[in-house]
């Protein structure tokens, strides 16, 4: 994995309507997560229109800044990570195995999941943009107490794995998993067939339903199919159902801030059309 060109992070950060940071610290990787999470969704479109997802640096850049899209873990953590590099910041790939909306008990899922240890100043960070529901609007520890303002934690497994769960507070269901994870260190390489899984195979949640993200300030915005929720940090939720295609694809564009083709609308909404039918 290497750094983005200095073109490329001049066009990125004005993507992002964010300087570059004077010094890679804490703060600064804090301001660039927010700064993403608010101008860049977390969604799954092209993957629902059976077009390939690639990884490489010059495909996310122009998918992500030059179309102005969003895109999945592998395609925005990829994207951020390049991004840190090029600003000086030190930063490793870590694999993880999603549990969410898993019951504690359910079976070891895959590793699926990418996101980066960002070694600072102040200690090592896990930072993620592309997760989705629950996604960290800042770094997390990595070691040390998690802060008390920010409702998450890492909790260790008991199964002899040498893995931690990140688990998010919800003030109606308490702890919940979002992932968890090993301390392992994995290679861009590996990422390549678990994105072709994570895009192609047909039991992928990706292949199955729409998903986007997005924060903006004190909330964040999830659509799962036609269930619109917006979830305030103080715990308050708003949930809407989306029950027309059409108004899906108007909440992908004003909402989500996807910059959807003349030639993306007609096949988007045919296929939102059939996954709202499908919904019972």
């Amino acid at each position: 994995m290497h750094a983005l060109t200095p073109q490329q992070t001049e066009a990125y950060l004005r993507h992002l309507d964010t300087p570059a940071p004077q010094q890679p610290d804490l703060a600064s990787l804090d301001r660039l997560i927010a700064a993403h999470q608010r101008r860049v969704a977390f969604e799954n479109v092209d993957v629902l229109l059976n077009r390939p997802i690639h990884i490489d640096a010059d495909a996310v850049f122009n998918k992500v800044v030059e179309r102005q899209r969003g895109g999945y873990c592998y395609e925005l953590n990829n994207l951020f990570a390049r991004l840190l590099l090029a600003l000086g910041f030190q930063v490793e790939l870590l694999g993880g195995r999603v549990r969410w909306g898993l019951p504690l008990d359910a079976p070891q899922t895959m590793l699926s999941h990418l996101m980066l240890r960002v070694l600072l100043p102040e200690g090592p960070h896990l930072a993620d943009v592309g997760f989705g529901s629950a996604t960290p609007w800042r770094g997390v520890p990595l070691d040390g107490p998690v802060p008390a303002d920010l409702p998450y934690r890492l909790r260790p497994q008991e199964d002899g794995s040498g893995e931690v769960q990140l688990e998010s507070f919800r003030a109606e269901t308490g702890w919940v998993a979002c992932y968890r994870f090993g301390q392992e260190v994995n290679a861009w390489v590996d990422c390549i067939p678990r994105n072709w899984y994570t895009s192609t195979h047909p039991n992928s949640v990706f292949r199955q339903m729409l998903m986007a993200a997005r924060s903006e300030g004190e909330w964040r915005l999830t659509l799962a199919n036609g269930t619109l929720n917006k979830r305030h940090r103080d715990g308050r939720v708003e949930n809407r159902t989306i029950e027309d295609a059409g108004e899906l694809v108007r909440v992908l564009k004003n909402d989500f801030l996807l910059n959807l083709a003349e030639d993306e609308i007609e096949p988007l909404h045919t296929r939102l059309a059939g996954l709202l039918n499908a919904t019972p």
